[in-house]
């Protein structure tokens, strides 16, 4: 038998906190758009696996050239980013949905629940809009720009037609107040699964949807071997993602709980450090061959 022609036949990059800026709106560094190109051109192909959803992908990421299905939503939806279309999605039980939205209602925090439509488009409904413009630009940046103000999310939950969401999302920062994610783990961890996808934002999807989950779809709809690929990423919803492939690559500024899990740590995202790693790992070990 022949041995592969390169290490890897499948990249899975996480987004923000590894090829993008954590709080703010700004360009994927020219090393790294380089480096991704270069790959693909070695013949790995490079896709996504992020929190942010298809229609952000499509719109902001088109130029990488990605043509693989990409993971969006958490693992909650895996689809292409060249057409739009969705081809599995994971939706939060509509029962389960009702009541982390009667919570919601009930908290302080600023927070997003996001649909699609019958088109396959995002919809996002933000409670309400923070007090401070530096707040409203992040929220820009992590929420979507395309936002609708929904004052009371159990109202758009119970309506006749209500359709269950793909996830929620609450700003939530534990150097200024108290980690929601343990208190929302253990009252609806049986239902939902919970994790901190940024230092300021939680998650949730339906049980057991992650983005390891979307790994094993997406590679189950390539043909591809989980083992056989690499995937970098940088905090605690990508643990299942690099736990889930046959390599995992933690950027410099991941978590603890990242690292922990990774077979390699590369430079912080400031650093390019997912292009040091793609040069590594597969561009200068396919050369050797």
């Amino acid at each position: 038998m022949h041995a592969p022609s390169h290490p890897f036949d499948l990249v899975i990059l996480d987004l923000d906190g590894t090829i993008i800026d954590l709080f703010r709106h700004g360009a994927i560094s020219a090393r790294v758009q380089d480096t991704i190109a270069a790959v693909q051109a070695a013949g790995v192909p490079v896709t996504i696996g992020t929190g942010r959803t298809l229609d952000y992908i499509r719109q902001h990421m088109a130029h990488l050239g990605v043509i693989q299905p990409v993971i969006a939503v958490q693992g909650a939806v895996i689809g292409d980013p060249l057409t739009g279309r969705i081809l599995h999605a994971t939706t939060i039980p509509l029962a389960s949905a009702r009541q982390i939205a009667a919570w919601t209602d009930a908290s302080p925090y600023i927070a997003a629940f996001y649909f699609t439509d019958e088109q396959g488009r995002t919809l996002i409904y933000q409670n309400r809009l923070p007090a401070h413009s530096v707040d409203h630009e992040f929220h820009e940046h992590v929420f979507g720009a395309s936002r609708q103000i929904q004052p009371t999310f159990a109202e758009l939950l119970t309506a006749a037609d209500a359709q269950p969401p793909l996830k929620f999302m609450i700003d939530n920062d534990p150097q200024l107040a108290d980690d929601i994610v343990p208190v929302l783990q253990m009252r609806f961890g049986t239902e939902l699964h919970i994790t901190r996808t940024h230092p300021r934002l939680v998650e949730g999807t339906a049980l057991g949807v992650d983005k390891g989950q979307g790994v094993r779809h997406l590679c189950a709809i390539l043909g591809i071997d989980p083992q056989r690929v690499l995937a970098i990423g940088d905090n605690d919803n990508d643990i299942s993602m690099l736990s889930t492939v046959g390599f995992g690559v933690a950027m410099g500024n991941a978590t603890p709980g990242v690292k922990a899990v990774a077979q390699w740590v590369a430079p912080s995202v400031g650093e390019d450090g997912a292009a040091v790693a793609l040069e590594r790992w597969i561009l200068d070990s396919s050369r050797s061959r």
